[in-house]
């Protein structure tokens, strides 16, 4: 008797009406095998997972061909049945979740497969302390925890993950590589988008390599077949003698109402043609630090003081934009015509200036809130995981145009878990229980 293949997909066209699309996709996978999709950012690689799950008709999206789960054609599995066989964490964590607080997130979802629900096991995925936080606060690294939990402890037989690395510090990655073995060990079957399939060597994945929607490769890991750039970035030597201080932040307390003090006695400054990285692990107050930095926060103790204009860019880049297409996002922006060009080509966003921007991918509309602020022409930027989703080759663009602003004396505060940002830091901070150590 032939081997039951868990996800067999054939693939002929999906997409967009009037926009972007992939075809001819096909490959088999068994039970305790992964599949890890790669690629270009835009190349195609959640729609293909939404594809997967059958999902792209939510966004108005067509699907010809067939996709089997468990030899039986997904279509024909009913949404309570699918919710038991199938767990997925999308690559914005925070649109999976509905539950107002932390527990009662995690029960439901256990009781929606008919599961008893233990909050105590909740210290396993290290949200413990967080069992009665409202989940509007959690971090981004804390969101992806709580549906760990949720997905791993309803016994899934398949999990799909897009992008499940981006927003968790390291020690986290490995944490969730370790649940991920023990899902695969015990014949889970995965598949899990990422620009950096290195991640997942150690499991021997298979490789499905995309470009522009189409499948250009299926098979083990190839080095070769990787899309990654030079990335001659040079660092950028600050040539100022006289660098002025752009934001000044003195004895700053911060705390939630209800909670602990999140940031304690906190003095900082940015000087103007110097790049600030500040890491920390997830839930250590790094996106409060920069609202607080930005005004969105009042401390509830200390000062701020800001010499010029500031622009925060948040984790969610849908939170930024006032505009439904990238052409008027960016065009509301432009101080000067001649920029918009420029910008739209560095960013790679020439395709994507007239889509709809609920329809492009979290990387396209990371690029696009990134090349409107740099358009805008601030003093000072904070950018809180602006490489979220951002393949090498569009980091390489990043980095370039941060680069140019630091040449041009803006001063640029940069949150982040992505180590490949950190040769580019003048100076580091680390946030560790609510004090901020710079070197």
């Amino acid at each position: 008797m032939a081997e039951e293949k868990v996800i067999e997909a054939n693939i002929i066209e999906a997409g967009y009406h009037k926009g972007f699309s992939i075809k001819n996709i096909s490959f088999k996978l068994g039970r305790g095998e992964i599949l890890v999709i790669t690629g270009r950012s835009g190349s195609g690689k959640t729609t293909l997972l939404k594809t997967l799950l059958n999902i792209l008709y939510l966004s108005n999206g067509y699907f010809k061909g067939v996709v089997l789960v468990k030899n039986k054609p997904i279509t024909k599995y009913s949404s309570e049945e699918l919710y038991k066989l199938i767990s997925y964490i999308p690559q914005d964590p925070w649109y999976a979740v509905i539950g107002h607080v932390v527990y009662v997130e995690y029960c439901h979802a256990l009781s929606a497969a008919n599961i008893k629900c233990d909050p105590r096991r909740l210290e396993i995925y290290g949200l413990g302390k967080l069992e009665k936080h409202i989940t509007y606060g959690l971090s981004a690294g804390e969101y992806q925890r709580l549906l760990w939990a949720s997905s791993i402890d309803k016994g899934s037989e398949i999990l799909f993950l897009d992008e499940p690395l981006i927003y968790i510090d390291s020690t986290s990655r490995l944490e969730f590589i370790g649940f991920v073995k023990k899902f695969v060990e015990a014949n889970g079957t995965a598949v899990i988008v990422d620009h950096m399939p290195e991640n997942w060597l150690e499991f021997d994945p298979k490789i499905l390599v995309l470009d522009k929607g189409i499948q250009k490769y299926l098979g083990p890991y190839r080095e070769d077949l990787i899309p990654k750039p030079n990335m001659n970035i040079g660092k950028v030597t600050n040539q100022y003698k006289k660098r002025q201080p752009l934001l000044v932040s003195k004895n700053i307390w911060f705390k939630y109402p209800g909670e602990n003090y999140v940031l304690r006695n906190i003095s900082f400054e940015a000087y103007s043609g110097e790049v600030t990285g500040i890491s920390g692990r997830n839930g250590a107050g790094k996106t409060t630090l920069l609202k607080i930095f930005a005004g969105i926060l009042k401390p509830n103790r200390g000062d701020i003081i800001r010499y010029g204009s500031i622009i925060y860019i948040p984790e969610n880049p849908l939170l930024y934009y006032s505009y439904p297409t990238p052409r008027e996002e960016l065009s509301a922006s432009t101080r000067d015509p001649g920029e918009f060009e420029r910008i739209t080509k560095r960013f790679g966003l020439e395709e994507l200036l007239d889509r709809p921007l609920s329809k492009l991918s979290s990387g396209e509309r990371r690029r696009v809130a990134l090349a409107s602020a740099f358009l805008a022409g601030y003093d000072i930027y904070l950018l809180d995981e602006p490489s979220g989703g951002l393949d090498n080759y569009n980091l390489e663009e990043l980095l370039d145009e941060i680069m140019f602003l630091k040449r041009n004396n803006k001063a640029i505060i940069i949150a982040s878990h992505d180590e490949r940002l950190y040769p580019f830091f003048d100076k580091t901070c680390i946030l560790r229980e609510g004090a901020l150590t710079c070197e």
